[in-house]
């Protein structure tokens, strides 16, 4: 209890003090349960958790229904508490406003809603902020375990974690790099953490402030794609785990590193099975071969809650028939040339005998 209260203080600490000291008051009970603390310029300050919706009264009395008189937050404290996070330097933080969040001592991320400054349609910088939802970082220790035992019985293999915002993919996967770099399975792995925003070990000059593991190293800060690259090319690696994966150049690095004999631990986007087959970054990724499963989490208020395993080779099958019923029209039967032929040969051979009737 007194560590994810230490979590939750931390993550306020850089708050306007009023604001501070409200938050600091209520209980540990609900410090434990609350994963997102909400300030909106002239607005009520809202907590979001295992509860559901939380509110500060204006005498700092935490409740679960929209009270009469509500703490609000002014625009003088969104302005204060941004430059605290910000070292009182907000110009050295241009382009993470820019981004859209900043990340925190202790992993901790804040997203930030504010006006655009425009230049030649390029975004120079962002003013007049109006919000900022801070997201606390959790340790849940042992949360993967379930997972690891399920797909990982016999050996390690490239793995794939999809799941809606909030369901635990970052809390997961750092739960993970403890266990394979900590003897899962009898065996001290070599993890490297491709940490781009620095959400999963948190690190504070040049100290994990999160237990990501006896036998994990770190690259932070660099776009994931280039710390693939370094971590292949430096650190000789038997897992690599990264967060949030989409961009061609990052899973265009994953392949290079799955040739080369790397297992990969990746998270993505997706709140559902449809969305997943509709994702082109998924299709990529399934089409190395190197990938058995996807863990597809719940969405709720419980981290890493498997919602089904997939079996990445159904999957495939069922992408590329999707995408040929796609291709082609009813009333078009004699353009089915070359390509149409290459796309059908990726799906299964029903779907093949369906088009030659």
């Amino acid at each position: 209890m007194e560590k994810v209260s230490g979590k939750f203080n931390e993550a306020c600490a850089p708050c306007a003090p009023r604001i501070k000291e409200r938050l600091l008051s209520i209980s540990d009970d609900i410090k434990k349960e609350t994963f997102e603390i909400r300030l909106r310029a002239e607005g009520a300050l809202i907590l979001y958790g295992t509860y559901g919706c939380g509110f500060i009264n204006s005498d700092g009395r935490f409740s679960l229904i929209y009270p009469k008189t509500p703490m609000v937050v002014t625009k003088q404290e969104i302005d204060a508490t941004l430059s605290r996070m910000c070292s009182f330097s907000i110009h050295t933080y241009q382009q993470n406003l820019v981004d859209g969040y900043i990340t925190l001592s202790g992993g901790h991320r804040v997203g930030i809603c504010g006006t655009a400054v425009n230049e030649k349609s390029i975004i120079m910088s962002v003013r007049e902020i109006s919000s900022l939802n801070i997201r606390i970082a959790r340790e849940v220790y042992g949360v993967s375990r379930k997972i690891l035992d399920e797909v990982f019985y016999e050996h390690v293999s490239s793995l794939i974690i999809a799941g809606p915002p909030s369901s635990g993919k970052t809390t997961l996967i750092r739960d993970m790099a403890r266990e394979l770099s900590g003897g899962f399975g009898c065996c001290y792995r070599k993890v490297v953490i491709a940490d781009e925003r620095g959400e999963i070990a948190a690190v504070k000059d040049g100290i994990p402030q999160n237990d990501i593991g006896l036998n994990s190293d770190v690259i932070c800060g660099f776009p994931k794609g280039t710390a693939i690259m370094n971590a292949l090319k430096s650190m000789s690696p038997e897992v690599i785990i990264c967060d949030e994966v989409g961009t061609k150049d990052e899973i265009e690095a994953i392949e290079y590193g799955l040739n080369s004999g790397v297992k990969f631990i990746l998270t993505v986007h997706a709140s559902s099975y449809e969305e997943l087959k509709r994702k082109k970054q998924i299709k990529m990724l399934l089409e190395t071969g190197e990938f058995n499963n996807i863990v597809l989490l719940k969405s709720g208020r419980v981290p890493g809650v498997i919602e089904k395993i997939i079996n990445c080779e159904v999957l495939l099958n069922e992408i590329c028939r999707s995408n040929t019923f796609r291709s082609f029209s009813s009333n078009d039967w004699t353009n089915f040339g070359s390509a149409a032929e290459k796309t059908y040969k990726a799906a299964d051979r029903d779907t093949a005998v369906y088009f030659r009737r």
